[in-house]
């Protein structure tokens, strides 16, 4: 199974994550500028997901909601179809009603729209106690 992990990182939280799973490939999506305030950002870096099978998506929650640079990449790629999805995003707020939960509905809403299937969906506090944990648990539970 070929498989990787499509992510956007501003500060360095969500690459930090990814780097912890093992057998992916690192597939980081950039724009110009990581400003969260552009509106539609101009991508520089849009990893294709052609021959993956099993694909995570990853980004920060930005302004209680997914950062428009993973939307922009989302919203770009044609179709989801055959490619196992699972999600995770990173945030700062202390609970993931602020915003996590909010970005991973998003992020679901728009690769099921694309005829994609999203198995699980993870939230990392940055700043909670249980960070660690949440990332182990996570890791072990997507690659079972």
């Amino acid at each position: 199974m070929k498989q990787a992990i499509v992510f956007y990182s501003n500060t360095g939280n969500t690459r930090q994550v990814a780097k912890q799973f093992n057998g992916f490939d690192l597939l980081e999506v950039k724009a110009v500028s990581d400003d969260p305030n552009i509106q539609f950002p101009t991508l520089t870096s849009t990893p294709s997901l052609e021959g993956y099978n099993y694909v995570i998506l990853a980004t920060p929650v930005h302004g209680f909601q997914i950062s428009k640079i993973m939307k922009a990449y989302l919203d770009q790629v044609p179709s989801f179809e055959g490619i196992l999805i699972d999600l995770y995003i990173t945030h700062l707020f202390p609970f993931a009603w602020m915003g996590g939960n909010v970005s991973l509905r998003q992020m679901k809403q728009i690769i099921e729209g694309k005829n994609g299937r999203v198995r699980w969906m993870t939230s990392v506090n940055w700043k909670s106690r249980k960070r660690e944990k949440t990332i182990l648990d996570m890791i072990a539970k997507y690659h079972a």
